[in-house]
């Protein structure tokens, strides 16, 4: 029994490391994180995009969002945060093809992010995307880490 139990617990624990290693947020040189890569139907979608809190800290300053590819109508941006308080970023219409918003602050003293709620939606329909005209948008979300990430 154990020479079966010692190979499975070995792989389990590398098999956890590997994930961690895969999940964790990759830093910027400026100190940005992206949080994640969204698709944008041609229709209204919502999303909530959660920090991984597992290996790192969700203590940010600002969010911004890049739009990769396509265009794409940000229609609203909810932070919540840990402690209940919820912030509500300003509307901020039409982003195209490489194209970022600017750093948004985010407050300060409730930095811990629990969750970001983002409406938004392609711009362009299903018949150009088959026909090669409009492409749906894929947005990355983005965080800059705050200087005091041991709070």
């Amino acid at each position: 029994m154990r020479k079966f139990l010692y190979p499975f617990l070995t792989g389990f624990i590398l098999l956890i490391t590997l994930v961690g290693c895969n999940t964790t947020p990759k830093e910027t040189d400026n100190g940005w994180v992206k949080l994640a890569t969204k698709t944008a139907n041609f229709q209204t979608d919502t999303d909530k995009i959660t920090p991984n809190s597992l290996f790192g800290s969700n203590h940010y300053d600002s969010l911004k969002l890049t739009c990769i590819q396509g265009s794409v109508q940000i229609d609203s941006i909810q932070v919540n945060y840990a402690n209940g308080h919820v912030q509500k970023l300003s509307t901020l219409g039409l982003l195209t093809k490489n194209s970022s918003t600017r750093a948004m602050k985010l407050d300060r003293d409730q930095n811990k992010i629990k969750s970001i709620d983002l409406t938004y939606s392609s711009v362009g329909n299903t018949t150009l995307n088959l026909a090669g005209v409009t492409k749906k948008a894929k947005l990355e979300i983005w965080a800059k880490k705050s200087a005091d990430t041991n709070k």
